[in-house]
């Protein structure tokens, strides 16, 4: 087995066979994301058909090889020896009936633009108001979401030019990214007097961190923009946040406002790390509850105001009858 076979070979299910990481919560087909408790992957297939990973926890990044060096700890040509033996008897005992073939080894799938032409800016959608989310006809929201024929909330990600070159889908038990697309960040509308940014890793995190905003400060709306990074830091996506941070003016306060959790705690250091080089002024506000998201918060907050309100009524008959007299007398 040579070098371009071994870099060829399926890296997510290698991780998983052999290095016992496991799927988690944020893994799409296109962009499977693993962990193994103490390190944190993300896998992506490229256009040449060879597997490359990246792990936002260490700044590890390249091919299986890499990989293995990193896991082993060994140089290169031990690691190339390393994942040639595992791949062969891998491959072999598929042959012999014990174990299963690879998964995610379709072929790479272009883009397709004419799924893009067919989705549809949105000002409300079952599922996101599902989610305590009705604030996507805001002004700083217009045209930043999307559905499709499916009802899914779709969250375009754009390029430098401000061309979409992929998309998020999220619906119930449904996060899917599109294929072929490319992950980078997707943004709210931008305007000239904003001085804060807001970073959360989902669109529904952003919106959710947006009307919590509201609900305390209506006024600091008009002057915040959100963008998000779908759960991912990679270099690239890395690249085009600091050039959003750099955006900013002067005086403008970054909010990392990731989840309370492990992996959200690494995306607050990587964050800050980019606003200390570029002078900016930095602060941390994530859920106070461990791994919580800031949707997570919106619907529990929203619960407990229902649940007050419920209290509320029960206190007070009298009021809800003199209500319904009202709406009589009206009629």
């Amino acid at each position: 087995m040579n070098t371009p076979e071994i870099k060829a070979h399926n890296l997510s299910q290698f991780a998983q066979d052999f290095y016992s990481f496991k799927l988690t919560k944020k893994s799409t087909a296109k962009n499977p994301c693993l962990s193994n408790g103490a390190d944190h992957i993300v896998i992506k297939r490229q256009q040449n058909n060879n597997y490359t990973f990246f792990s936002p926890d260490t700044q590890h990044r390249g091919s299986i090889i890499d990989f293995v060096m990193w896991q082993e700890n060994v140089d290169i040509k031990k690691a190339c020896r390393i994942a040639r033996e595992k791949i062969t008897g891998f491959n072999q005992d598929v042959k012999a009936g014990k174990a299963k073939a690879p998964k995610h080894v379709e072929p790479v799938k272009e883009f397709d633009q004419d799924k893009l032409k067919s989705l549809k800016p949105i000002q409300t959608l079952e599922y996101l108001e599902g989610r305590g989310i009705n604030n996507i006809d805001h002004g700083r929201f217009k045209e930043t979401v999307f559905s499709d024929e499916r009802n899914n909330a779709v969250f375009p990600h754009k390029n430098e030019a401000g061309k979409i070159v992929g998309y998020a889908m999220k619906n119930n038990n449904f996060n899917g990214f599109s294929p072929g697309g490319s992950k980078t960040i997707w943004k709210s509308r931008q305007f000239g007097k904003d001085n804060q940014l807001v970073i959360t890793e989902s669109a529904i995190d952003a919106l959710s961190y947006a009307k919590l905003i509201n609900t305390r400060d209506y006024k600091q709306m008009f002057n915040t923009r959100f963008i998000s990074t779908e759960g991912g830091f990679s270099p690239e996506v890395q690249e085009l946040i600091k050039k959003e941070v750099a955006a900013m003016p002067k005086e403008a306060v970054i909010i990392a406002a990731f989840d309370n959790d492990k992996q959200g705690l690494k995306y607050v250091d990587n964050l800050e790390t980019i606003c200390k080089d570029l002078n900016r002024d930095f602060k941390i506000d994530i859920p106070k509850v461990k791994d919580y998201d800031w949707n997570k918060v919106l619907v529990k907050s929203l619960e407990r105001e229902k649940a007050a309100q419920a209290a509320l009524d029960t206190k007070n008959p009298e009021k809800e009858h003199d209500k319904t007299e009202d709406m009589e007398c009206q009629m």
